[in-house]
């Protein structure tokens, strides 16, 4: 009986991490195919651009970004609001080569904004990390 415990507690943990790099995996997974969607957004979805638009907002409303294709010059900041009263959203951009996002917000709800200024050119996806699975919590924006 004495050895079937910490054979148990050894099972516990062998599953545990199984699970963990399962999980690992399935981000990895989910991340790449969120870059592809992204990657297939801008060339899919021109009608969602805010080209040149003096007016750099980006409303996240029953589950979307709108717009969520954002072209704009060097030194612009772009403000994301939350319009939707019925939950919480966090804007990430993707990680850069060393692991680190270049932008997070904190948790928004209905009415709290969240701005950041881009002063590099280049192209930066981001998503909603409370709605990852939510293929449509994706965006992404051009500065050139």
């Amino acid at each position: 009986m004495n050895k079937i415990i910490p054979i148990a507690i050894i099972v516990a943990i062998v599953i545990v991490i199984m699970g963990v790099f399962a999980y690992a995996e399935a981000n990895n997974q989910t991340s790449s195919s969120n870059m592809n969607n992204m990657s297939n957004m801008s060339n899919k979805n021109p009608a969602s651009c805010n080209c040149n638009d003096s007016e750099n907002n980006i409303t996240i409303e029953n589950g979307t970004f709108s717009p969520s294709l954002l072209m704009i010059p060097p030194g612009t900041t772009v403000v994301w609001t939350v319009k939707d009263p019925t939950g919480k959203y966090m804007v990430v951009s993707n990680k850069t080569t060393d692991g680190m996002n270049i932008f997070m917000s904190d948790d928004l709800s209905n009415g709290q904004s969240f701005n950041y200024t881009f002063n590099q050119t280049g192209t930066f996806y981001y998503y909603d990390m409370n709605h990852m699975n939510n293929k449509t919590l994706i965006g992404t924006i051009v500065v050139q």
